[in-house]
Order: structure tokens, then sequence, then C-alpha cells
């Protein structure tokens, strides 16, 4: 049953993502940003892009566009890669969650990031109804140079820590 969870979360956050650029893409030729976002060579190391996601992605009044910030963005399928920032630049942590549910990230950073933005956006509600999941963002600049480091973990905060809850790490080298 996790594993069909798992897997229709991050549907759902691939699906936001996906309409998010569908909606506020740009026009004109695409075909020099396209080719600028491939990953060459190591797979795990991640490239920068650029998102946008629309400003009314809920019926909410969070403004969508003010949040995310020009830099690398890193979802739940990249934990356990590494990304590389020089000091003073920005990424952008996107991980769905469900509070209604009682289930929140919470965040450890190392001592070189500093969280600038810590914003959660509930997902589409066209019928307005209760409890419906959302995805979390946080945007983090690299304060210090070094190896930085971001781990996360998803659980209900009344509960024991079983062992069992998913977990979110992303290594930093940061120039």
């Amino acid at each position: 049953m996790k594993k069909v969870l798992k897997a229709i979360a991050m549907l759902f956050v691939v699906a936001a993502i996906v309409f998010a650029a569908g909606c506020a893409g740009k026009t004109g030729n695409m075909g020099d940003e396209a080719q600028e976002n491939e990953t060459q060579g190591n797979n795990d190391q991640l490239q920068p892009v650029n998102p946008e996601i629309p400003a009314n992605v809920t019926n909410n009044t969070t403004e969508a566009n003010e949040i995310v910030e020009k830099g690398q963005v890193v979802t739940e399928a990249d934990s356990g890669k590494t990304i590389s920032l020089k000091k003073g630049e920005n990424f952008t942590v996107i991980l769905r969650e469900d509070p209604s549910a009682g289930y929140l990230w919470k965040l450890n950073l190392s001592s070189g990031l500093s969280i600038l933005d810590d914003e959660y956006i509930e997902g589409l509600n066209p019928e307005n109804l209760t409890g419906v999941p959302g995805i979390h963002l946080w945007v983090i600049e690299a304060t210090a140079p070094g190896s930085q480091e971001v781990n996360g973990i998803y659980r209900r905060s009344w509960e024991n820590i079983t062992g069992t809850e998913e977990k979110f790490t992303l290594n930093v080298e940061v120039e």
C-alpha cells in the first residue's frame, strides 16, 4: 500500500511540475533552452533549471512565482544525489506533503546552508475538498563553502520514529 501511495504522490508532483511548465511556458524558440538543461556526463550531478509555477496553482492566495527562484530544483526523486553551487547561490527543494493527515517534512540543514523561504502550496482542489495534499517548497541558500547536507524525514510529529519513515538526503558541494 505504501508503494502505491508513493507512486501516486510522485505522479502528483511530476504532473504538477509538468502542468506548471506548460501553463507558464514562454512563446518562441525554446530549442536552445532545452539543450542547456540536458544532463551530460555524471547522472548524479543535477543541472540548473528555471521552473515557472503559475501564481494560481491552488484556490488559496499563495503567489508561487514569488517563492521559486532561479537555481537548481530538487525533488524526492533526487534524494541521495549531489548538487554543486557557488557560495551565495540558491536552490529549491520541492517535496510532496499532506499536512491534513498529519504528515510533514522536517528538514535539517548543515551550518553552511540557510532557508530563505519555506512555503506549503495546496494541490489543485476544484471541488473545495478538505485535506487535499500539496507540495512544500524550501528556497535554500549556500552560505559557506564545503560539503553541506540537507536531511529530511516525513512523519507525524506525535508518532514515535520507527525507522520506516520516508527520508530525503541531498549532498551540496559549495565552492
